[in-house]
């Protein structure tokens, strides 16, 4: 049937995308910190506090863009599952329907 086919199709591209988003949440995590770290490379002190402040709102941008990331992921997760489960009870309570010795 082609809707189960594009159905599945759906549900497999939620799965994934709860998976990418995982490991871009993972990629997040592991970046370093680059407040103070190069401070001497920029030779003049104006520079390396312009640095320095970029670097401070970089970290706290990352913060709440790697929470964020993290609730999406964990949203397409459960919702893979969810419609996942909510298929095999559809395809279950169908073969059911259709078993003659269910009485229907």
């Amino acid at each position: 049937m082609a809707g189960e086919s594009d159905q599945r199709l759906d549900l497999e591209v939620i799965k994934e995308m709860g998976k990418g988003l995982g490991n871009i949440k993972k990629a997040f995590d592991g970046l370093e910190d680059l407040g103070g770290k190069y401070e001497d490379d920029f030779g003049n002190g104006d520079l390396a506090d312009k640095f320095g402040d970029f670097a401070d709102n970089w970290k706290l941008s990352r913060k709440r863009l790697t929470e964020e990331i993290d609730v999406l992921a964990q949203i397409a997760k459960a919702a893979g599952q969810a419609y996942e489960d909510i298929d095999h009870q559809l395809a279950q309570a169908l073969r059911d329907a259709q078993d003659p010795k269910k009485g229907n």
